[in-house]
């Protein structure tokens, strides 16, 4: 059996264009079959990174290794990596199946086998008639589906793909989106997948890697990604609607804001200073009544109805702005609510550097 996928390790890899840092001194491992999402801000150096994984980029200092190879002593025979592009790079002088095809037939793939792959992709993506049409007949939308079908068919080790579903209609981009999955689930290719949309990143990604600025912020599963972020940063960058981030004070084991006790715990010892106090919207508990001393009177200023919940935007007397989302459609505007908050799903950053301090888990 032909092996599958292949590890990546990043070693301490910069990257500098004339006097500018894009990449500084990261260390990256990818295991063989994971499902890497390099997720980040436009100009965060995500699609620098997968080009120097590619070999397309030189560091300017560390090393990038492929099954713990030097990527420089790695003949690419396209077998070990296919990459698809944000701009398409597809052949114009060839058809839809003839941009799919070539690198299969230059690898001497059997053509039973070529046209098995080719019908397969083609009818994922929705091409099957514009199969013998050239790329100047097509929309942005069907070039970017032809480039990634030609990374599909090849059924290399390491899959490399920057942004490639980011001009494909929702429709079409959740059915490739699937079908990326299923590729993996099938190959147990080892895939980086560059993205700024976070929605496509946790539901892709085994593990994403948050960058900003040529750093990785963090790296994990989605799920810790979204619920224990390492700092400020991750947890603003994560989450729609955005996490309402409060500065408040910390004194005998209450959690202060604009002076009214909002978090209650015999337990915590917290030095008595600032923090930014981090909620999601979904955490804010939101009733007509009051429940509970602590809870904050705000005013509902605003409603979106999103169908499958409401999202609230709330203002106090202070100017203090939060949003909720609530599950019906039981509040008005203008209307007063309570809204309590609770230390198991808050969370707590330290305010100069904006790490989180894990209060949660470890007190």
């Amino acid at each position: 059996m032909n092996k599958k996928n292949a590890t990546i390790e990043l070693k301490n890899v910069s990257k500098q264009f004339k006097k500018n840092t894009i990449i500084d001194g990261m260390d990256l491992s990818v295991k063989a079959g994971e499902f890497l999402v390099l997720l980040g801000p436009s100009g965060c150096g995500k699609s620098t990174t997968l080009r120097m994984i590619a070999g397309l980029e030189g560091v300017t200092s560390g090393q990038v290794m492929i099954d713990h190879r030097d990527l420089k002593e790695l003949k690419n025979d396209g077998h070990t990596i296919a990459m698809v592009f944000q701009d398409y790079a597809l052949y114009p002088n060839m058809t839809v199946y003839q941009n799919l095809e070539y690198a299969l037939k230059v690898h001497k793939v059997a053509k039973e086998e070529r046209q098995n792959r080719i019908k397969n992709v083609l009818e994922t993506l929705n091409l099957t008639k514009y199969k013998d049409r050239l790329p100047s007949q097509l929309s942005g939308g069907q070039k970017q589906r032809v480039a990634v079908g030609r990374g599909m068919v090849k059924k290399s080790e390491i899959f490399l793909l920057d942004e490639p579903l980011s001009n494909i209609d929702v429709q079409l981009r959740e059915k490739a989106r699937d079908e990326l999955q299923n590729l993996h689930a099938t190959n147990q290719q080892t895939i980086v997948y560059v993205t700024h949309d976070q929605l496509e990143a946790m539901a892709l990604g085994d593990r994403i890697a948050v960058m900003d600025q040529g750093i990785i912020q963090m790296i994990d599963t989605p799920e810790n990604i979204y619920n224990n972020p390492a700092n400020l940063f991750v947890a603003k960058f994560i989450g729609t609607p955005q996490i309402n981030i409060v500065e408040v004070d910390y004194k005998d084991g209450n959690i202060i804001l604009n002076g009214q006790p909002v978090i209650t715990d015999s337990a915590l010892k917290l030095k008595e200073q600032k923090y930014h106090l981090g909620i999601r919207p979904e955490n804010m508990l939101c009733s007509e009544v009051r429940q509970s001393n602590q809870d904050l009177e705000l005013t509902i200023e605003k409603i979106i109805d999103y169908g499958r919940f409401v999202q609230l935007s709330l203002v106090d007397n202070n100017g203090l702005t939060l949003k909720a989302i609530v599950n019906t459609f039981e509040f008005k505007i203008d209307e007063k609510i309570f809204v309590g908050l609770k230390r198991a799903t808050s969370l707590l950053f330290n305010y100069e550097t904006d790490k989180n301090i894990y209060w949660g888990n470890k007190l």
